[in-house]
């Protein structure tokens, strides 16, 4: 089930996207624990600050919820695919997707006609069961 869909401008502010995913997730599972939401938050932010940082395009934010899990893609018109690389100890930045990889049961890259959707799946696991949505 699709609970968000929004785009965004290419180097602007990520806190919308974020407010907007941390209400709709606090909406659809009124029993998701804090790390829960805070795990997704910081997913959806590197995937977006992915595309500000390594494309020219714009792109669309979506959150679902399905199966289990929470479904987090981002959309660019960029062709490219993101690389998962591994910096030096003191190199800033180029962690993104090693957090992602952390953080998610799975994660990956859809070619399409019109760019790549990069997508990562969280588990709704929770103390005493799975959660399901609302």
């Amino acid at each position: 089930m699709q609970v968000l869909r929004i785009p965004f401008t290419n180097g602007g502010p990520a806190s919308p996207l974020r407010h907007a995913s941390r209400d709709a997730l606090t909406r659809e599972l009124p029993g998701c624990t804090d790390d829960l939401v805070a795990d997704a938050l910081l997913v959806i932010s590197e995937l977006v600050q992915n595309v500000s940082q390594h494309t020219r395009s714009d792109g669309e934010l979506v959150l679902s919820i399905a199966g289990g899990v929470v479904l987090i893609e981002v959309h660019d018109d960029d062709p490219a695919a993101p690389r998962l690389r591994h910096p030096a100890g003191l190199q800033a930045g180029g962690r993104g997707l090693l957090l992602v990889e952390g953080m998610a049961d799975n994660w990956g890259v859809r070619r399409l006609d019109t760019g790549k959707t990069v997508w990562a799946r969280l588990p709704l696991a929770m103390a005493g069961g799975t959660l399901t949505p609302a």
